[in-house]
């Protein structure tokens, strides 16, 4: 039971650590190549300190976890560069331009060594995205929305001004894919249009996705409860058997004790029995 309660901890720390990593290398990844409000960087750069934090965290877990610790910093050397808040050192201690071309290059290298660290801490939930293949609408839902919202900015700027940035993109392409559409962001081109009917129809896939490797997950779930219980009923068996069995053979030995002591009983008997009639041969001698 207390394994069973450590292994789903550690799957839910697991999952907040790449929830965090997966939403910080999006945000690096928007803000290096696509162009968005200067507050958003800000934004940007205080998330991605939060994310640093936690991830400090969860490497001095899996170091106290780990049974090798020496080595453990030149194992996991991509750690150290995961932990340090780029964004947040050069925008808000340094003063840094936020288009600064060095923080786009210290920004794209934090996403490569983000994605090592997503590999490195989050193993069980790997195993578990691998069973349930939830990794397959994951990866569908992402491509939509960054093909999407990139396309639909690449239409609507400079024509649509309710589209100056990216995030007015990406704020239409989201609210569309979850059905719930404002209205406050609308196509004004006819490709604009094109691609908010794609990102529509893509939402059922992804809907129909997520539904199939959720019913998948739960149905490889039951199949492996029966196993188990399959399994732990032929070894209970296995015991009822065992002791039943046992419990004939000691009956049979005492079947062989009563029949024995019956037999001494006997034995007993037929000699008293001679004992008095020698004895009364010797007396009427």
């Amino acid at each position: 039971m207390t394994n069973d309660l450590n292994r789903k901890l550690v799957l839910v720390l697991e999952t907040i650590f790449l929830v965090f990593i997966f939403l910080d290398s999006l945000l690096l990844f928007i803000s290096i190549f696509l162009p968005i409000r200067q507050g958003s960087y800000v934004n940007i750069a205080y998330f991605d300190l939060v994310t640093s934090i936690l991830l400090l965290f969860g490497y001095l877990i899996q170091k106290h976890r780990t049974k090798s610790k020496e080595g453990y910093l030149k194992r996991n050397w991509n750690g150290i560069i995961a932990i340090i808040p780029f964004y947040f050192i050069g925008i808000i201690i340094l003063n840094i331009d936020s288009i600064s071309i060095i923080l786009k290059i210290l920004a794209l290298v934090k996403i490569f060594t983000l994605l090592m660290a997503a590999h490195q801490l989050g193993k069980a939930v790997d195993r578990f995205v691998a069973q349930s293949k939830l990794v397959y609408g994951f990866a569908f839902f992402v491509i939509v929305l960054l093909v999407c919202s990139t396309t639909f900015f690449l239409l609507e700027s400079g024509v649509n001004p309710e589209v100056s940035t990216y995030e007015d993109s990406l704020w239409y392409v989201i609210q569309t894919i979850t059905t719930v559409g404002y209205g406050d962001v609308v196509p004004i081109t006819q490709w604009g249009r094109l691609i908010g009917i794609i990102a529509m129809i893509s939402a059922i896939g992804i809907s129909s996705l997520l539904t199939a490797a959720t019913t998948s997950s739960l149905m490889t779930k039951l199949r492996e409860d029966r196993e188990k219980l399959a399994k732990s009923s032929v070894g209970y068996i296995k015991e009822v058997e065992d002791k039943i069995d046992d419990l004939e053979s000691k009956m049979a030995k005492e079947e062989k004790i009563r029949e024995l002591e019956i037999d001494l009983k006997d034995m007993k008997s037929e000699v008293k029995e001679i004992k008095d009639i020698l004895t009364t041969k010797i007396k009427k001698k």
